[in-house]
């Protein structure tokens, strides 16, 4: 008596399932189906180790994530300021260079560093630009609210020793403070190499 219960509780147990899966059709032999028959998630269900389940296979194709609009702003932001800068440096005069200075653009060089007020800013890089200046470079930091530019054709006077100058860009609001969410991009610092 023994061996048949035990061989027939998970018998039992299996019949018990199905039953309350809704495949009580026991006078119909099983046929094939184009869809597969989920059981519903109980905790009877989950003693049944022996139940397969059928999981859909992976698109393959992937629909894209759409980027934050945040990101797409800040995007479109820097887009924006390299063609603005381009537009400056295409003639020697670097028309409205003032608009893109802060007040007071730091000058790193390898005989050391000054202090540039807007107006001797724009004459510093005048003085320097023969003709067209080109944008090697223009990549916003991964972690910080930066801009780096690189930038060739300047003539290499001191503190310039070659035709490459490097720039930093931060965002300032309309007060002159720095504000990495919003505003426009200008330069602050020269780099001199």
């Amino acid at each position: 008596m023994r061996r048949f219960c035990a061989a027939g509780v998970p018998s039992a147990l299996a019949l018990v399932v199905l039953m309350l899966a809704g495949c009580g059709y026991l006078d119909e032999p099983p046929r094939a189906s184009a869809t597969s028959v989920r059981v519903p998630a109980t905790a009877l269900s989950a003693r049944v180790e022996s139940t397969p389940i059928v999981a859909r296979p992976p698109s393959p194709t992937r629909t894209p994530t759409a980027q934050p609009a945040e990101n797409t702003d800040v995007e479109q932001s820097v887009t924006d300021a390299r063609a603005t800068f381009e537009g400056v440096f295409r003639t020697a005069a670097l028309p409205g260079i003032e608009d893109l200075l802060v007040d007071t653009v730091a000058l790193a060089a390898p005989s050391g560093g000054e202090q540039l007020p807007r107006a001797a800013a724009a004459r510093w890089l005048r003085q320097r630009a023969p003709g067209r200046i080109r944008i090697t470079e223009f990549q916003r930091h991964q972690h910080q609210a930066l801009i780096i530019a690189m930038t060739q054709g300047w003539a290499a006077v001191a503190p310039l020793t070659t035709s490459q100058l490097g720039l930093t860009l931060r965002r300032y609001d309309a007060t002159g403070a720095q504000d990495p969410e919003h505003g426009d991009w200008l330069i602050d610092v020269f780099e001199a190499e």
